[in-house]
């Protein structure tokens, strides 16, 4: 039996009974639509209604032959299609009432949204609005837009809220706060800034500009507290110390009684942050920034003050400019107390480590401020020819120890040089300071090569020679003196003294090879030449046509330099240099010991590194 004849009229019955259904419910729908409350209708239901009878006419469209009942439900479902748009504009929970003042000039009256109010979708088709539906779209995506821009405001705000500074107790001091780690403050207040320039970027950003300024001005404003306030921080923290002294306050009364206004101030500042640390209550707070740029101010007039009453001190005894801030200061705070300077004494003198202070000796008891010698790194003990009296301003006596120090070398060079040839070499290194020992060997050596140049060139050669022969047996004497029992101050002194006994040996084999016979031949002239000069008494050193007076800056036992031909034309340029005034740099690959050589010339002329 062929059931598809059937088929066919069960569905056109179905179709006929759906369209009927169709039309009776979206009908009394759409009525009921017309006629509801529009503020409480229920949008999201009428999409979807839309939305189901608008596939079901479609299929009804496929289904069923042309009929005048389908055109007009096709009609009213695109009709209300259209009007569907307004109505979800309209609805729009993010609409302010500042839209709806633009939808009012837009309809020409405004939309009644008062509780209880009559307002249909009837009401609204009368208002022509859609005839206005693309400004309606307009003004709803503007709403929702700036409703998103409100909710990333909202966010800053609500952070804000709740960040904190962190006060810490400063020096376990009762009622003494400083801030401790602002990061975590800093990098909330970044990512503010970034948030708040994509807001305000933002082309829909006109209708909640009034609340952005407003925010984005206390974060500007908490910005420059927060930044002024870390500057008075570390200022304080700098100078605080420093002005708790009673000393530095009497000599610095000014600065003194301005520094303690700035103190009051960031205290009372401090205090009432540690009561109330909301972070952008505290940076916004009505005077703090101006109260903390004026204490910015007067610490740059105190830390200016502090640098011109520093600059005297160092002038005053020029070493001091090899000192920190910091570190001459603590001197200064401590200049009733001699034994302060113990620790910058390294950076102030070369070989200097310590000064001895006085004790009771067997000629009588000594006074505790009384300097009696100095002490270098490595353990020598040198004593000075007369006790230095380290009272009143620290620069004065210092500038007394400096003095003395040279006295004493001098003096000390003085008795080695007369005292080299009356005695045994070995015994007479070991009774000597290692610098002393250096110096005075060195001028007796250079004494020998000249009396050496000053014969005829067969006289020459042979005393040459034989001084060759001398200076090989004297590096046999040290060498079994360092093998002996030594302690480590010794065995430094012989090890220098051997250093330089080595390179003197090589000059006179060179002199020698080179067949030198006078004191003006170059390759005597080239070498690095010490001189007693009787008429001033003191030790001079000479290289070509330069000439220098020895500074007799104490060195200690440290090690000498290996000079090599490379060390000796490093020397030639920098006396040549020196000589004419200039200064010298030589440069060369790292570890080929040219910073080494210009210390070792600058300790061989100077016995200090001026150059």
């Amino acid at each position: 039996m062929d059931t598809s004849a059937l088929e066919s009229l069960a569905e056109s019955i179905e179709l006929k009974h759906l369209l009927w259904e169709t039309q009776q419910t979206w009908g009394a729908t759409t009525s009921e639509w017309l006629q509801a409350q529009f503020f409480e209708l229920d949008v999201t239901a009428i999409h979807e209604q839309v939305e189901r009878t608008s596939w079901q006419v479609r299929r009804l469209e496929e289904g069923l032959p042309p009929n005048d009942l389908v055109p007009k439900l096709r009609a009213s479902l695109t009709q209300w299609q259209e009007l569907l748009e307004p109505v979800v504009h309209l609805r729009n929970p993010q609409l302010r009432e500042r839209h709806w003042t633009a939808v009012a000039d837009m309809l020409g009256r405004p939309v009644d949204r008062s509780p209880g109010a009559n307002t249909t979708i009837s009401t609204l088709l009368s208002m022509q609005v859609l005839d206005s539906k693309e400004r309606l779209a307009v003004i709803s995506n503007e709403a929702t837009q700036e409703a998103a821009l409100e909710a990333l405001l909202g966010q800053v705000a609500d952070r804000w809220r709740i960040v904190e500074l962190f006060v810490t107790t400063f020096k376990d001091l009762k009622g003494v706060y400083i801030l401790g780690d602002a990061d975590n403050v800093l990098q909330v207040l970044e990512d503010s800034k970034v948030t708040m320039s994509m807001i305000q970027a933002s082309r829909y950003v006109g209708g909640i500009k009034a609340e952005v300024d407003r925010l984005d001005k206390q974060l500007k404003t908490f910005s420059d507290t927060l930044q002024a306030w870390l500057a008075v921080q570390k200022g304080w923290l700098s100078l605080e110390s420093i002005f708790a002294a009673p000393d530095i306050q009497r000599q610095l009364p000014g600065e003194a009684a301005a520094f303690a206004q700035v103190d009051r101030t960031f205290k009372d500042i401090m205090r009432r942050a540690h009561d109330r640390p909301n972070a952008l209550q505290c940076g916004t707070t009505p005077g703090w920034y101006e109260s903390l740029r004026k204490c910015i101010q007067t610490l740059e007039e105190v830390q200016k003050g502090l640098e011109d009453y520093l600059e005297t001190k160092r002038v005053a005894f020029a070493r001091f400019y090899f000192l920190s801030n910091e570190e001459l200061l603590d001197i200064l705070r401590q200049h009733k107390i001699p034994q302060a300077v113990q620790p910058y004494l390294a950076k102030c003198f070369d070989g200097i480590r310590l000064l001895e202070f006085g004790r009771a000796t067997a000629e009588g008891p000594a006074q505790g401020n009384d300097i009696l010698a100095m002490l270098s790194a490595e353990g020598e003990r040198v004593a000075f020819g007369r006790t230095v009296k380290a009272r009143g301003l620290v620069e004065s006596w210092l500038t007394s120890v400096e003095a003395n120090m040279r006295l004493t070398l001098k003096a000390l060079a003085k008795k080695a040089f007369k005292d080299y040839s009356a005695a045994r070499r070995p015994g007479w290194v070991l009774s000597q300071p290692a610098q002393v020992a250096v110096l005075a060997s060195n001028i007796h050596w250079c004494q020998a090569i000249e009396r050496a140049l000053t014969g005829g060139s067969v006289i020459v050669t042979h005393e040459l020679e034989q001084l060759q022969t001398h200076c090989v047996l004297q590096l046999e004497e040290l060498t079994n003196l360092v093998r002996g029992a030594l302690n480590d101050l010794q065995r430094k002194s012989v090890v220098a003294l051997i250093t330089t006994d080595v390179h003197n040996r090589d000059v006179v084999a060179a002199l020698v090879r080179q067949q030198a016979t006078s004191v003006n031949d170059f390759a005597w002239q080239m070498q690095l030449r010490f001189q007693y000069d009787a008429d001033t008494d003191g030790i001079v050193v000479r290289q070509v046509n330069a000439r220098f007076d020895y500074g007799y800056e104490y060195l200690g036992a440290q090690p000498r330099l290996v000079v090599t031909a490379m060390t000796n034309r490093c020397y030639l340029t920098l006396t040549g240099a020196l000589n004419l005034k200039l200064g010298g740099a030589p440069t060369g690959p790292a570890g080929m010991g040219s910073t080494q050589c210009r210390f070792a010339a600058a300790n061989s002329l100077l016995g200090f590194n001026q150059l």
